[in-house]
């Protein structure tokens, strides 16, 4: 039987920027492919909707991946949208997030034309 490798931050963050996908959840290694241009124009849409309105009404940040979100030494998340409200604001870092966001969303890619988008921050809570 195999012994499953348990990887770290520190392995994480040494992985190359090839414009591949990296999560890390409990310790294993996720990879995905660079989005496509449909989900692009979905999550720049979102973005822009949120950061305009959190950004008038002073309620917080608005980020776009990738940023990590370092939800514990193995596991690190990319979402494509996250939301911080501003008084968790001392988790933004140099790093990305340090913990789970207010709200995050993602793109799950289901079938053209309409990818249906999922925003859960429970996940994210773990």
């Amino acid at each position: 039987m195999p012994t499953r490798v348990v990887l770290t931050y520190r392995e994480y963050a040494a992985l190359p920027a090839d414009g591949r996908r990296y999560e890390l959840h409990e310790g294993e290694l996720f990879v995905t492919a660079a989005p496509g241009s449909l989900h692009q124009r979905l999550v720049g849409n979102l973005f822009v909707l949120l950061r305009e309105h959190a950004s008038a009404r002073g309620l917080g940040e608005v980020f776009v991946s990738p940023l990590d979100c370092i939800l514990s030494n193995t596991t690190v998340v990319e979402p494509d949208v996250v939301y911080v409200e501003s008084g968790r604001s001392s988790l933004v870092s140099a790093r990305g997030l340090e913990g789970p966001p207010t709200l995050a969303g993602m793109d799950r890619g289901s079938l053209p034309p309409f990818p249906e988008l999922t925003i859960d921050p429970a996940t994210l809570r773990r």
